[in-house]
């Protein structure tokens, strides 16, 4: 870990999302039991015979999935927009979705989402600590879901509390390290790029995104491995509770008591 870094006092943190504050499985069980709830509905709703949850999963939750997968791979920066995926995909079941219904299967599937995602170990205790140096926190992640169900995910695993700001790709419609996601995140958090430190879990999205819009930024390596990133981040850690006193010596090298 290289605890160091350079520049005036850190008032403000953004976060990387997932393999930063969260880590994430696939919660099969999840999807299976809501994708019998979503069949249930469209065959209410439509008032047809709808395919069976097997179906459904396979044909259009996993048909977006490979979408996302594909659109991350090939390293635009501009967000898929995912809703008409998902509904050329129902289409090919012969299901005709109104917008309405599409938000709220999409938002169904989200839920289910949450039984796979776990607060990694020192989140809590990390952002509890940052909030009590005063500092103002956000979260700047790539995540092309909806936005609002972002939003309640956070809520449900008890992290919004904690936030000023929450900018999700699928609200800006540009992906780091666009700097349209940074300013849009540090318009939101009410920061100056120079007094605001990034943190994340990958060199090209977090560190060299921060780093072009005036940013400091860390590369936290607990969860995943990004030596290139290591190279160009103005620290590195091993844990992301090794943030605060990170946060504390850079407060004292510039003769800031916060």
């Amino acid at each position: 870990m290289t605890l160091r870094l350079a520049g005036p006092p850190v008032e403000a943190v953004l976060l990387d999302y997932g393999l930063t504050l969260v880590t994430y499985r696939r919660p099969e069980a999840a999807l299976a039991r809501v994708h019998e709830e979503i069949s249930s509905l469209l065959a209410a709703r439509l008032g047809v015979e709808a395919p069976g949850a097997a179906r459904l999963l396979t044909s259009v939750h996993d048909v977006v999935e490979a979408a996302v997968e594909a659109h991350e791979r090939e390293g635009g920066l501009e967000e898929i927009d995912l809703e008409p995926v998902a509904a050329a995909a129902y289409r090919e079941l012969g299901l005709e979705l109104p917008p309405d219904l599409l938000d709220e299967v999409r938002g169904l599937e989200q839920e289910a989402w949450v039984e796979g995602i776990t607060v990694a170990p020192d989140t809590v205790a990390t952002l509890t600590a940052l909030r009590a140096r005063r500092l103002r926190l956000g979260i700047v992640s790539n995540a092309p879901y909806r936005a609002a169900s972002m939003r309640a995910q956070l809520a449900r695993l008890g992290l919004l509390r904690f936030f000023d700001a929450a900018v999700f790709s699928s609200a800006v419609g540009w992906r780091k390290p666009s700097p349209r996601i940074f300013e849009a995140a540090l318009a939101e958090l009410g920061s100056a790029p120079a007094a605001t430190l990034m943190v994340g879990d990958r060199g090209r999205e977090d560190v060299d995104g921060a780093h072009a819009v005036g940013m400091r930024a860390v590369l936290l390596r607990e969860h995943r491995s990004d030596p290139a990133g290591e190279a160009a981040a103005d620290a590195v850690l091993d844990r992301l509770a090794d943030l605060v006193p990170l946060v504390a010596a850079t407060a004292r090298s510039a003769g800031f008591r916060g």
